[in-house]
């Protein structure tokens, strides 16, 4: 009987921690970066990311909606709002204690520095070579925090633009010397405005190796009892 009394108040309590964030959906924020993240023709947002992240919500009871933004936007979302949650995300030392982490989502993929490959005059050796150039890129992304902290600078060496695939039209309009992204992504990019991969070609490779995790954020404003909910389910 005790037992049965145990069980039922561990029921309720659960049911109590669900309930009282669940008048208040979960934010769910993310980019288009396929195949990890992008939107559906119904409007939805898909990808390999996304489908985890949707499986671990569910299984946690949590309810949330998945929106599909630019990344400053979303970044600026989960930094500054009260329960939201941002993925794919690199945890770097910079953003440690800006975000509640759940870790890993995803491996660290690499990204690389890519120029049109019939710019033979670009020759990189280091990263200090990169600043010759224009590198086309989107606020807040790994790839324009991790070029602020070598001393790269807006409007001199990099080019802002709201998000990644006026990047790359940049990049094949000539109006950009180069741009950062991962191989995967790239090329389905390319294939999406109907160019092969082979028109592109990588010249220099970003350091990941400062990167603890690709994981999910919670704002610092999203309840813990929700979080450990969601933590519960990701470590089984």
């Amino acid at each position: 009987m005790l037992k049965s009394g145990a069980f039922l108040l561990m029921c309720c309590l659960h049911f109590i921690s669900v309930a009282a964030y669940a008048g208040e959906p979960l934010e769910v924020v993310t980019e288009d970066w396929p195949p990890y993240s992008y939107l559906l023709p119904d409007g939805s947002v898909g990808g390999i990311a996304t489908d985890k992240v949707r499986s671990l919500l569910d299984k946690a009871g949590i309810e949330y909606r998945i929106n599909l933004y630019p990344w400053v936007r979303a970044y600026k979302m989960a930094l500054t709002q009260k329960n939201v949650m941002i993925y794919s995300i690199y945890r770097t030392r910079e953003r440690e204690d800006k975000f509640q982490w759940l870790c890993p989502l995803l491996p660290t993929h690499s990204m690389y520095v890519y120029a049109l490959s019939e710019r033979k005059d670009i020759n990189i050796d280091t990263l200090e070579d990169l600043k010759q150039y224009i590198i086309g890129i989107t606020k807040e992304e790994y790839g324009y925090q991790y070029l602020l902290g070598h001393g790269f600078v807006e409007s001199k060496h990099l080019d802002i633009t709201p998000n990644y695939d006026i990047n790359l039209r940049k990049l094949m309009e000539k109006r950009v010397d180069m741009i950062i992204e991962s191989s995967h992504t790239m090329k389905i990019r390319l294939q999406s405005i109907g160019y092969k991969f082979d028109r592109v070609t990588p010249v220099f490779e970003v350091d990941t190796g400062a990167v603890a995790d690709n994981c999910m954020a919670f704002s610092l404003g999203t309840p813990a009892e929700l979080i450990e909910q969601v933590r519960k389910v990701f470590h089984r």
